[in-house]
């Protein structure tokens, strides 16, 4: 807290606009222009890391989207490839009967 013998000194000193501002800059309800310079370059600094991580965030979404797509793709390849697999033993085991029934008679 600022000391009143300073306040009533600049009060009794200046006149009592001047007296004014240089309490409201003393009690901090008024801001020069260079703190106002730096809280704005200090808010442009978060806004700047909030959307190289919002970025970051969307690729990683995409990343995740298109990982999941390519999962989906497999799986279906995969349950294509046993489909054909089955088929082939069932032509294979119905090739050797015929072959065995042909040998046979």
């Amino acid at each position: 807290m600022i000391d009143s013998g300073i306040i009533s000194a600049v009060i009794a000193s200046a006149g009592s606009g001047t007296a004014i501002i240089v309490i409201l800059l003393l009690t901090g309800l008024l801001a020069t222009r260079g703190y106002t310079q730096r809280i704005e370059k200090e808010a442009d600094g978060w806004k700047e890391a909030y959307e190289a991580e919002r970025a970051a965030r969307a690729t990683d979404h995409a990343g995740a989207e298109e990982l999941r797509r390519a999962v989906v793709v497999q799986t279906q390849r995969a349950d294509a490839a046993v489909e054909v697999a089955k088929l082939t033993k069932e032509l294979l085991e119905d090739l050797r009967r015929r072959r065995d029934e042909n040998q046979a008679g």
